[in-house]
């Protein structure tokens, strides 16, 4: 068994901290601590090694966070509670996952089990068979319906997420390149997950429907560090836009490839590898112009409920504590605490599990990413979250970081400020 997540430095995790805002938000014990009714043990798996690991870069930090703001308990209708967090990394496994749901639910018996990881489900598979409540995100909700064949209609018993539609991602990336200008024929490869097939078939069929010719360059396996072919078929093909849903360290192999075998392009825009400015600046002074999907960013108008931070409040500490530029996960890192917490406190007791999933399902909050609503969704089990289009600058000669992300275009979040014009690769010159 794993050991538990420990704490490296509560100086470093309090820094930026707004001092007893988190208290005040969620109800917790603050000054002299009262008995306690018991434990709440919640779980929490994540990508924190392996393939997909970007995604879960941010999360030890958040959970540090979490875990110093809960050190007193909390309250829950009058009685005081203490909090265990149990964290587990699925190494970006899909069976690692599958054992790790077994551990937590059946053997450690947590009250409630969050998973912060693309490959949820069979997690929630588990929780779902044994009436443990979870809730998950980093997860388009087409794919979390279609893995266990449930339907918007029917959702599940136990299980939920809160994330953006595969489609909404799909219509931003088509209506920024409308708005281009640029030639609409459009080179595209996938990694062969269930996100990189549905996104295959939901953009060939937007592609079509828009007026773009699609040049495929198909679905490759994780092992996969050649692709010299599909670089040929976009040559060919006259591409002047590739996207797709390829990880940092493919996609750089990838344009290593394209750079030498001459393909020329105007637009760049790939889900995964440019939502982490890892993957940007793994490509040196070509990273700038690179464009992909946004889904948080430092610049939203929203507050925690925990630790009353604003998300650039939120951002600057993680930046000041760790010495690594914020990423676009680290919001939703943060939200599933927040949503967690409100259910918790809202089914009135956390050991009854019925209670805490209808909690869940009935609850409309305002976190550091937005409006997470599962009580007014027209979908059982998912709250639909919002989703842009930007845009990676090279900052100023003698800036912290090499790049910032800027939010370009905005067609299914129009409440989201546009901050920059999409410009063709080109332009960045």
């Amino acid at each position: 068994m794993e050991k538990e997540f420990t704490l490296r430095s509560r100086r470093d995790v309090l820094k930026g901290l707004a001092a007893g805002a988190g208290a005040a938000a969620i109800g917790l014990p603050s000054g002299a601590y009262a008995q306690s009714e018991g434990t709440i043990r919640i779980g929490y798996i994540d990508q924190l090694t392996g393939i997909r690991s970007n995604f879960g870069e941010t999360a030890p930090w958040v959970v540090e966070q979490v875990q110093e703001v809960l050190k007193g308990g909390v309250e829950i209708d009058g009685k005081f509670w203490d909090v265990e967090i149990l964290v587990r990394d699925s190494q970006s496994d899909p069976n690692r996952m599958g054992s790790l749901g077994n551990e937590l639910v059946l053997r450690e018996n947590v009250d409630l089990l969050l998973v912060a990881d693309g490959l949820a489900a069979p997690a929630l598979e588990i929780c779902d068979q044994n009436g443990t409540p979870a809730i998950s995100t980093i997860l388009q909700w087409e794919p979390f319906y279609a893995a266990r064949g449930g339907t918007p209609e029917t959702g599940y018993p136990y299980s939920f997420l809160f994330f953006w539609s595969g489609a909404d991602i799909i219509q931003n990336y088509v209506g920024m390149w409308k708005e281009s200008g640029i030639e609409p024929v459009v080179g595209t490869f996938y990694e062969d997950n269930d996100f990189g097939r549905g996104f295959s078939e939901g953009m060939a069929g937007a592609l079509a429907g828009n007026g773009f010719a699609e040049v495929p360059g198909g679905i490759f396996k994780e092992q996969v560090d050649d692709f010299s072919n599909q670089v040929a078929a976009f040559r060919e093909g006259g591409a002047k836009i590739v996207t797709g849903l390829v990880f940092p360290d493919h996609f750089a192999t990838f344009y290593g490839q394209a750079q030498q075998m001459g393909l020329e392009l105007d637009a760049v825009s790939i889900a995964a590898a440019f939502v982490f400015p890892a993957g940007v600046e793994v490509l040196g002074d070509r990273g700038a112009g690179m464009s992909t999907e946004i889904w948080f960013n430092r610049q939203l108008p929203y507050t925690s409920t925990l630790t009353g931070q604003s998300a650039d409040e939120f951002c600057t500490a993680y930046e000041e504590s760790t010495g690594k530029q914020w990423a676009q996960p680290m919001g939703y890192h943060h939200a599933i605490w927040e949503v967690a917490l409100a259910a918790l406190k809202n089914s009135g007791n956390p050991k009854d599990r019925d209670a805490v999933r209808d909690a869940i399902a009935d609850l409309d909050i305002d976190t550091i990413i937005g409006k997470v609503d599962f009580r007014n969704s027209p979908m059982k089990s998912v709250a639909s979250t919002w989703v842009t289009m930007g845009q990676w600058h090279k900052n100023p000669e003698g800036s912290k970081f090499p790049y910032e992300l800027y939010v370009t275009n905005n067609v299914t979040a129009p409440h989201v400020p546009v901050q920059k014009t999409f410009m063709k690769l080109s332009e960045f010159a």
